[in-house]
């Protein structure tokens, strides 16, 4: 079994920080690799901000490789803007941008708490979002935390997924908090029913801390994806 590569999210490990700031705590925590959650205030940064932005993964010596995509207000709750609206051209614009300068290649894109189910407004636009950055793969992932949240399980993420061109994003500690038997998922993978994930990040459940602080079995679940034939990376994503 090789080992995974561990992935900084520099969002949730470093909070407060500025991406600078949080991108050299990360390299001097050992990391070559992060991620962010869209790392700007706004949906269309500036110029600037953005070469600003990468400017300073550089000078910190990481590398990043995945960035989420515009999930409207988080602060005040909202988890993505599809359910109502297409994003705009401005932040694709961003996100191509951003491809070129740092050569990052997927991201979470939320569909946003339209409802339990997904729709077909959802699909139209991830599929939209898809078509729009080649070389980039919107990654979908199972979450917790909002019942109008439609996609609360791996198994509807990847029909998602298989509708629109998007890849599958684990995130365990979702997993875990919605109740889901991934071993069960995990079965599907060996039979060939459901594909491995494009990516995968790890917290503990309950808390959201690192691993070994809560009663999830992130150890056992990636030992098995491991077996299974999965050799992406890992991302750390716990509250730091």
């Amino acid at each position: 079994m090789t080992p995974a590569t561990h992935v900084a999210n520099c969002s949730t490990l470093f909070p407060g920080l500025a991406p600078a700031e949080a991108a050299r705590a990360a390299a001097r925590a050992g990391y070559r690799e992060v991620e962010f959650w869209w790392p700007f205030a706004v949906e269309d940064p500036s110029e600037a901000d953005i070469v600003g932005f990468a400017d300073g993964l550089r000078d910190a010596g990481v590398e990043l490789v995945a960035v989420n995509l515009w999930g409207g207000d988080m602060a005040a709750g909202q988890r993505g803007v599809l359910h109502e609206r297409m994003l705009s051209d401005a932040h694709l614009d961003a996100v191509r941008r951003l491809m070129r300068l740092t050569g990052v290649s997927m991201g979470n894109l939320l569909p946003g708490a339209g409802g339990p189910e997904v729709t077909e407004v959802q699909r139209r636009h991830v599929r939209a979002v898809a078509d729009a950055l080649p070389g980039f793969t919107p990654l979908i992932e199972p979450m917790s935390g909002n019942p109008d949240l439609p996609v609360r399980d791996p198994w509807t993420a990847t029909q998602l997924c298989r509708e629109t061109g998007a890849g599958l994003l684990l995130d365990v500690f979702h997993l875990a908090e919605l109740g889901v038997d991934v071993d069960d998922w995990l079965d599907d993978v060996a039979a060939g029913k459901q594909p491995l994930p494009h990516h995968v990040q790890i917290a503990d459940s309950p808390g959201r801390g690192a691993p070994g602080g809560g009663d999830a079995p992130i150890e056992a679940w990636l030992g098995r994806l491991a077996d299974l034939g999965y050799e992406g990376r890992v991302a750390d994503e716990w509250l730091g």
